[in-house]
């Protein structure tokens, strides 16, 4: 007599069966393209974990002989990484270029200033070319909220070279705002440099070893109209350095504008130039080396050489 319950119990079997066959079929025919997976992740942590360190300021030995008058010639910038508080009106970003000929000691001076800006950690990209090793340092950077970091970029000048727009858009934004953190500071070194040129742009502040190799700028003509937007582009951030307490000392204010506009090509670097003034005025009152907050002709044009290179 036919059962209808073993026959449906019969054909669930089968289909079950038949579903556990599809299964192991579609894994089978799955597994290289599983394996290349596993794989390639595993080549990419491996990457990334050469491309990358993160360290312990403490534990770093940097080698600067040589180098005691340069670090003394930036103890402001130092002193604003060290206490970012008393420099928190000033719009510029933390970022430094460090221009110099190979295996001049630029990453060892990078690592000093870290020491003594008084960071707590260093994360340092070997290579500024991957775009994997960029966004975990983001990530690293981004978690440290309450240490003081470093984000280190030796050879950055390989990246713009080598020319990846998608890269070089990953390494601007990661430069941009990871600068604009209080508790962290940018540095970069390059062998190579060009005056107006990208890198050139995303660096407000300079530092030139000697022996470095810096092509010089082919100023353009300027025009009317604009030569004008850049003189009220100096009135205005003098004005506003002025309003701040900032006074001049030994030049008026119509020399100063001059003397920056004989050099800037963009409103960009005239507010950096006038900033970097504000902080050498900062520091060397808060270092009783001045009683008040003034920009000489000398502070000037030291502002000026760190911003306009070539």
């Amino acid at each position: 007599m036919f059962d209808p319950a073993a026959g449906n119990n019969s054909a669930l079997l089968i289909t079950e069966q038949v579903l556990v066959f599809a299964v192991f079929v579609g894994s089978v025919a799955a597994l290289p393209a599983f394996i290349e997976f596993v794989t390639e992740m595993r080549k990419r942590k491996e990457r990334i974990d050469l491309s990358l360190e993160d360290e312990l300021v403490s534990t770093l030995r940097p080698r600067i002989a040589g180098m005691d008058e340069l670090l003394n010639s930036i103890a402001d910038l130092i002193d604003r990484a060290r206490n970012p508080a008393a420099y928190q009106d000033l719009k510029i970003g933390n970022e430094m270029l460090i221009i110099g000929p190979n295996q001049t000691g630029k990453k060892s001076l990078a690592q000093k200033i870290a020491q003594l800006a008084g960071m707590d950690r260093v994360v340092t990209v070997f290579n500024p070319r991957d775009s994997d090793a960029l966004a975990k340092a983001k990530s690293l950077v981004r978690g440290y909220k309450r240490q003081k970091v470093m984000l280190l970029l030796p050879r950055i000048d390989l990246a713009y070279q080598q020319g990846n727009p998608e890269v070089l858009t990953e390494l601007d934004a990661l430069i941009e705002t990871t600068s604009e953190r209080q508790n962290v500071l940018v540095a970069a070194t390059t062998v190579s440099f060009e005056a107006n040129s990208d890198l050139d742009n995303i660096f407000g502040i300079k530092f030139v070893l000697p022996g470095a190799r810096v092509g010089k700028a082919h100023r353009v003509e300027i025009p009317e109209d604009a030569q004008r937007m850049l003189a009220e582009v100096a009135t205005f951030y003098l004005t506003e350095a002025k309003r701040r307490s900032f006074v001049l000392q030994g030049l008026d204010d119509q020399t100063f504008c001059e003397r920056i506009l004989e050099s800037v090509i963009n409103p960009a670097e005239v507010e950096d130039i006038v900033a970097l003034c504000e902080t050498t005025a900062l520091y060397r009152k808060r270092s009783k080396q001045a009683t008040d907050l003034v920009f000489t002709a000398e502070i000037l044009e030291l502002a000026m050489a760190r911003v306009v290179v070539g």
